[in-house]
């Protein structure tokens, strides 16, 4: 777990409330239940300590259990939480428009994201009428090294931030991850050149993005992400580059202009 340092050296840090925020977030929106080993596996947490986290949320409303299977799934209580925090970012009201008029205009789809540990979650998402478009949804998370959305506010993030978040990063990919490291630093070297990161095909096979990310829009806001993503059959890299990018750009800094 990435709290693990957190809590050996910080005594007001409590970890019982930690592991319920794990648990809880490893749900992905639009996957079956999940039983407590597959939460034990994610979480990376005892099976017997998962079951009492498990009991404790389902009492408290924020997990519902299926009496037939014993599984898992989130409850309303986590729902009226979503809802409460998205309404308080009034940035969304400020971009939904432009992000709908955006995707029209070059038949994409137009994302905006927070990060979320080390995934990215969606705060909202629109799409284009046209017949085929990417398919993802308000609190949908996606990993912070593989896509267009997490490179971006990666690129943006302080140095040192940044690298406290690899060794985390290197864990979660294992084997994997000096191939997954060596395509993050050409994204922050594509950010530091042109403003914007690009992932094609890396996260999705099928899927092409760019991303730009957005400076807090109003006090109190955090850093999000802004990206525009399409089927790999009707957009190319250098059209996602040179038709997509720009533009995406030009949005952010015109709402950057209008906040500030």
């Amino acid at each position: 777990m990435e709290s693990s340092d957190t809590e050996n050296k910080d005594r007001l840090f409590v970890t019982a409330l930690a592991r319920g925020l794990a648990v809880l977030a490893a749900f992905r929106s639009g996957e079956p239940q999940l039983s407590n080993q597959d939460l034990a596996s994610r979480t990376s947490l005892p099976k017997s300590t998962v079951s009492r986290l498990t009991y404790t949320l389902t009492q408290l409303g924020y997990l519902d259990q299926d009496a037939s299977t014993g599984r898992y799934q989130l409850g309303l209580a986590v729902l009226e939480l979503s809802a409460a925090t998205l309404a308080s970012f009034d940035a969304r009201r400020l971009i939904a428009p432009r992000m709908q008029q955006f995707a029209e205009t070059h038949g994409v789809s137009v994302s905006l994201a927070i990060r979320e540990g080390l995934d990215m979650m969606y705060l909202e998402t629109v799409r284009s009428r046209a017949r085929v478009t990417v398919q993802l949804s308000v609190g949908s998370r996606v990993p912070l090294a593989t896509t267009a959305i997490g490179r971006a506010y990666l690129a943006a993030m302080p140095v040192a931030e940044r690298n406290t978040l690899m060794p985390a990063l290197a864990v979660q990919y294992g084997e994997h991850w000096p191939a997954i490291a060596a395509s993050v630093e050409q994204a922050l070297g594509d950010y530091a050149r042109e403003q914007f990161c690009c992932s094609f095909g890396e996260f999705q096979p099928e899927v092409f993005a760019v991303a730009v990310p957005v400076p807090p829009l109003a006090p109190g806001q955090p850093w999000m992400s802004l990206n525009a993503s399409g089927p790999a059959f009707l957009f190319t890299e250098q059209a996602m580059r040179e038709q997509i990018a720009p533009p995406l750009l030009a949005l952010v800094n015109s709402l950057s202009t209008r906040a500030g």
